[in-house]
C-alpha cells in the first residue's frame, strides 16, 4: 500500500490529489449542521470515541476489534441510527451525499482537513493531524501535502464552496462569477478543472444565443428571436439579458416559445422543441397591492400537472437612466400565488411568471401591467366624541409622510390637527364627513408621488352635556346627593365595578362592557339613600343621552361596619368596661359615650391596643349607653353611621348587706341583726329585685358559703319594695340553727340582672 497520495488506490474515482473545492450541493447547510453539533470537521461525526481516520484511499474507521472498517452509506446509515438526535440531519445529508457520489465524502473531509491544517500554526506538523483525529500512519502524508497544497484567501473560499450550488440551479452567470475567483487550471483540482470548463463552455452557448436573438430580432423575426432568447434563458437560469428579452419579446407580441426536455441540474439541457401557446387558456398575473407586499396571482391558476413543475417569479423594476433591477419573488400566498414581500416605493415594476419544467425555463412568461408602487394607509379607522373625530391609520415603511384631509357639508374642515398616523378635529357640528388621506413617495428622479388616496366616511352625533360638579351630605343613616350639569341628559349615579373612568370621558353603549345600573341603595330619611353597612363605594355621575354618555365627577360615600358583640359592664371606680367582636378591616373602633344629657366621645382604640389592654370608659353611676363604631378608612369620605350598635347600661343600683352581732348582755351575746342597704342614683325602679339570705351548715369545723339560692336553708326575705335609698332594713337573725355555719345574701327576680349585690367579707358571714 502506498503511503504518499498521488497513487491510483481507492475507489474508481478517488482523488489522486488533494481537493481544491467541495463541489457539493448544500455544503453551506452542511458546514451550518456541523458547526451547530460543535464538530471540527465532518470525520469527528463518523467514528466513535478512541478511534481514527483513515483518508489516504477511502474513509476508513481505524482501532478497536475490527482493525480498519470502510465508512460508507450502509456505515452513515448505522451511525444516524445508533447516535439519532441532533446527529441525525447531519448524517442523513452525509449519507445522501454519499449515495450521489462515493469520491465525494472523502472529497469533503480532505477539503476540511486541509483547511484546518494550513489555518494551524503548527500545521506542518504530523502531530496536528493526529489531534484531527487523522491516523498515525498517515498523518506525515497528509500533512506534506496540505502545505504544498493551494492556500485559498476568504473571498476564493467562498467561491469553491458555493461553486456546486450556483450550477446545480442553473445560475451560470454567478457561477462564471465565482470561477472567475480561481485558478484557471482548478489548482491541480481535477474535478474542479472539468467543471469550470464546463461552466466555460456553457456562458459560450447563452452568449451564442443571445446574439441570434439579436440578430432575429433585427431581421424582424420575432418567432426566431423569442425562442433563442428561451434558449438562452434555459442555458443560464440568471441572465437578465435573457429574461429581459423573453419580456420585452412577449410584451411585443411574440406568441412562440420554447420547451425543453428533462435535463439535472448543472448538466446542459436537451434540444428544444416547439412551445405551443394556443394549447394552454391564455393567463393573465395580476398583482395586488398591500401596505407593505405586493401580492401575485396567475389566472386562472395553472392545472396540476403545471402546478408540479411549478413557476418562477420575477419583479422587474424600472430605474430611469439605469438597467432594469431583477429580484426573484420565492414567497408564497396562502391564497395561492406569491407575495413579494419589500416591493420598491415609489417605482414603476412588473412582475413576470415563467413556467418551468424540472427548474429549467419551459416557455414564454406571463407578465403583469405596469404597477406604480404607492400604497395608500392601511387600518384607517376613526372615533368620534362631542364635536370630535379621532382617526389612525398605519402608514406604509416606504413613505415620506401623508396628507390628510377632512371634508364635511360645507367643504373642507380647517383646524384639524395631524401627526405621525393620525388626527383630531375638534370643534365640529353635529353631520357627516369624509377622511381623505394620501401617502407621499419619493420617486427614483427625485419627484415626490402620492398614492390614490384612501377615504373613510364618519359621522358626529349629538352628546349629553356632562355633570361638572357632585356633592353629597349625611343626614339620619343616610346620604343626600346633588349635582351641577347635565342638563339635557339623564344622571344616573352609578358605581364602576373596575374603577370609573375619568371626568368627561365619552362612551358608547356596549353590550360587551355596559353601563353599570343605578345604585341599589334603599331610600332613606329625607329623600337620601342607604348604604350598606360596611361598604366604600366610589359614586360616580354618568350624564346619558340615548347610546352615548359622558362620565362625571365622583366622590367616596363609607359606611363603617357595624360592631357586633357589644357588652358593657361597670367595674367600679366610676370606670366600665366594654368588649365586643373587632369588625374586619377595621383600622380603630370608636366608642362614644351618652349619658345625662350629654354625648362624648371618650376613646378612639386601635386593634393592638384593644387585644393588649382592652376598652375602658369613665361614667357615672347614672344610667348611660355606649355606641360603638367602627373608624373611616377612607379619608374626605362622606360618612354615614350604620344603624344600632348601642348599648344602654342602667343606672349603678347597688344592694349591700352585713351582720351586725347582737349587743353582749352579762356572758352573752344577743342576737344578730342583717342590715340590708340600698343605693340608686336618681329615681328608684318599680321592679327592684328581692333580698333573700341563705345558711348552710358544715360538717366540719370550716363550713362552706352557698353557691345558689337553693344551696342552703332560707333564713330571710326583704322585699324590694321595702328598700328606699338612705333607709336601711335591719332584720334579726333566727338561731334556730346549729353552729357552725356561713351565710349568704342573693337577689331574686326579673330586676336582679341590672342591681349589684355589694357583699360584705366571707369571714364575717360564718357563725361559729
Amino acid at each position: 500500500m502506498g503511503l504518499e497520495f498521488g497513487h491510483n488506490l481507492g475507489l474508481r474515482r478517488a482523488l489522486r490529489g488533494l481537493p481544491l473545492s467541495p463541489l457539493v450541493p448544500g455544503y453551506g447547510r452542511l458546514v451550518a449542521r456541523q458547526r451547530a453539533l460543535g464538530l471540527r470537521h465532518i470525520g469527528d461525526a463518523l467514528v466513535e470515541r478512541g478511534r481514527v481516520l483513515g483518508v489516504l484511499d477511502g474513509v476508513f474507521e481505524e482501532g478497536g476489534a475490527r482493525r480498519r472498517q470502510h465508512i460508507g452509506a450502509d456505515r452513515l446509515r448505522q451511525l444516524g441510527a445508533a447516535r439519532g438526535g441532533a446527529y441525525g440531519p447531519l448524517l442523513a445529508q452525509l449519507e445522501a451525499v454519499q449515495l450521489q457520489d462515493p469520491a465525494s465524502l472523502r472529497r469533503i473531509l480532505l477539503y476540511q482537513l486541509v483547511e484546518l491544517l494550513q489555518a494551524h500554526p503548527q500545521g506542518a506538523d504530523p502531530a496536528t493531524a493526529v489531534a484531527l483525529g487523522v491516523c498515525p500512519q498517515e498523518a506525515g502524508p497528509l500533512v506534506r501535502v496540505a502545505a504544498a497544497h493551494l492556500r485559498l484567501d476568504g473571498e476564493q473560499r467562498r467561491a469553491v464552496e458555493e461553486l456546486a450550488d450556483a450550477w446545480a440551479d442553473g445560475k451560470v452567470r454567478r457561477a462564471a462569477g465565482l470561477a472567475a475567483l480561481l485558478p484557471a487550471g482548478g489548482g491541480g483540482d481535477a474535478l474542479l478543472r472539468r467543471r469550470l470548463a464546463e461552466i466555460a463552455e456553457r456562458v459560450k452557448e447563452a452568449d451564442d444565443a443571445l446574439d441570434a436573438a439579436r440578430e432575429a430580432e433585427k431581421a424582424g423575426d420575432a418567432r426566431a428571436a423569442e425562442d433563442c432568447m428561451l434558449r438562452a434563458a434555459r442555458l443560464a437560469s440568471d441572465c437578465p439579458r435573457a429574461l429581459l428579452g423573453l419580456v420585452r419579446l412577449h410584451r411585443a407580441g411574440g406568441g412562440a416559445g420554447v420547451g425543453a426536455g428533462p435535463a439535472a441540474g448543472g448538466e446542459k439541457p436537451g434540444p428544444a422543441a416547439v412551445y405551443d401557446e394556443g394549447a394552454r387558456p391564455r393567463e393573465v398575473l395580476t398583482v395586488l397591492p398591500a401596505p407593505e407586499a405586493v401580492t401575485v396571482a396567475l389566472s386562472p391558476a395553472p392545472p396540476a400537472a403545471d402546478a408540479a413543475n411549478g413557476r418562477r417569479v420575477v419583479r422587474l423594476t424600472r430605474v430611469p437612466g439605469g438597467p432594469t433591477g431583477i429580484t426573484e419573488i420565492t414567497d408564497l400566498s396562502p391564497a395561492g400565488g406569491w407575495v413579494d414581500p419589500s416591493p420598491p416605493f415609489g417605482q414603476e415594476v412588473r412582475y413576470a411568471a415563467l413556467p418551468l419544467r424540472d427548474g429549467r425555463i419551459d416557455g414564454p412568461p406571463v407578465v403583469s401591467d405596469v404597477l406604480l408602487v404607492a400604497p395608500d394607509v392601511s387600518g384607517l379607522r376613526s372615533t368620534t366624541g362631542r364635536g370630535r373625530i379621532e382617526a389612525t391609520w398605519t402608514e406604509p415603511s416606504g413613505a415620506l409622510g401623508v396628507r390628510a384631509q377632512l371634508v364635511g357639508s360645507a367643504g373642507p374642515v380647517g383646524g384639524a390637527e395631524g401627526r405621525t398616523g393620525a388626527l383630531t378635529a375638534t370643534g365640529l357640528g353635529v353631520g357627516a364627513y369624509v377622511l381623505r388621506v394620501r401617502c407621499r413617495y419619493r420617486s427614483p428622479d427625485g419627484a415626490v408621488i402620492e398614492s390614490a388616496g384612501a377615504e373613510h366616511p364618519v359621522s358626529v352625533d349629538p352628546w349629553p352635556t356632562p355633570v361638572d360638579r357632585l356633592d353629597a351630605t349625611a343626614v339620619h343613616g343616610a346620604v343626600r346627593f346633588s349635582w351641577s350639569g347635565g342638563d339635557d341628559a339623564d344622571v344616573r349615579l352609578v358605581a364602576w365595578p373596575a374603577g370609573p373612568p375619568e371626568p368627561g370621558a365619552e362612551l358608547t353603549d356596549d353590550p360587551a362592557r355596559p353601563w353599570p345600573a343605578p345604585l341599589p341603595w334603599a331610600a332613606g330619611a329625607g329623600g337620601g339613600l342607604v348604604p350598606p353597612p360596611g361598604s366604600v363605594t366610589r359614586v360616580s355621575a354618568l350624564a346619558v343621552l340615548g347610546p352615548r354618555a359622558v362620565a362625571g365627577p365622583g366622590l367616596v360615600v363609607e359606611c363603617p361596619p357595624a360592631v357586633a358583640g357589644a357588652r358593657v359592664e361597670r367595674v367600679g371606680g366610676g370606670r366600665a368596661r366594654v368588649t365586643f367582636d373587632w369588625p374586619a378591616e377595621a383600622g380603630e373602633v370608636a366608642a362614644t359615650v351618652e349619658q345625662d344629657g350629654a354625648s362624648t366621645v371618650h376613646r378612639v382604640v386601635a386593634r393592638s391596643t384593644y387585644v393588649r389592654e382592652g376598652l375602658y370608659v369613665d361614667v357615672a353611676p347614672s344610667a348611660f349607653s355606649v355606641t360603638l363604631s367602627a373608624a373611616p378608612r377612607t379619608p374626605d369620605a362622606v360618612v354615614v353611621p350604620p344603624p344600632g350598635g348601642a348599648v344602654r347600661v342602667p343606672a349603678d343600683i347597688a344592694v349591700s348587706y352585713r351582720i351586725v352581732p347582737g349587743a353582749r348582755r352579762a356572758l352573752r351575746r344577743g342576737p344578730s341583726l342583717l342590715r340590708v342597704t340600698l343605693s340608686c342614683p336618681g329615681e328608684v325602679p318599680a321592679d327592684l329585685p328581692e333580698f333573700v339570705l341563705v345558711a348552710r351548715s358544715g360538717n366540719g369545723r370550716d363550713p362552706v358559703r352557698p353557691r345558689t339560692p337553693t344551696d342552703g336553708t332560707t333564713l330571710l326575705r326583704v322585699g324590694g319594695s321595702t328598700l328606699t335609698p338612705g333607709s336601711p332594713v335591719e332584720l334579726p337573725v333566727p338561731s334556730g340553727l346549729r353552729p357552725p355555719y356561713a351565710l349568704r345574701g342573693f337577689l331574686l327576680g326579673e330586676g336582679a340582672a341590672d342591681v349589684r349585690l355589694d357583699e360584705p367579707s366571707p369571714t364575717t358571714l360564718v357563725v361559729r
